[in-house]
């Protein structure tokens, strides 16, 4: 979970929506990253619908795959 009140982060990702928050505002595209140690995006998942987000069993596989159990 990130918090980024001044859409900085949001920006870096390229995961604004520019207008599409209350009055206008910009908010951000619904989105999950799974960053590894070397701090390398391993995984993403982008919608555009705010009701549409990964499953938990989506998160996890992605997580195995980078992060092989017992290690």
């Amino acid at each position: 979970m990130l918090s980024d009140a001044k859409a900085e982060v949001i920006r870096r990702y390229d995961v604004l929506h520019r207008g599409s928050g209350p009055k206008g505002s910009d908010i951000a595209r619904p989105a999950e990253f799974l960053i590894d140690s070397s701090r390398i995006v391993r995984w993403v998942n982008l919608t555009d619908n705010i009701a549409v987000r990964a499953r938990p069993e989506q998160v996890l596989t992605a997580l195995n795959q980078i992060e092989p159990a017992g290690r």
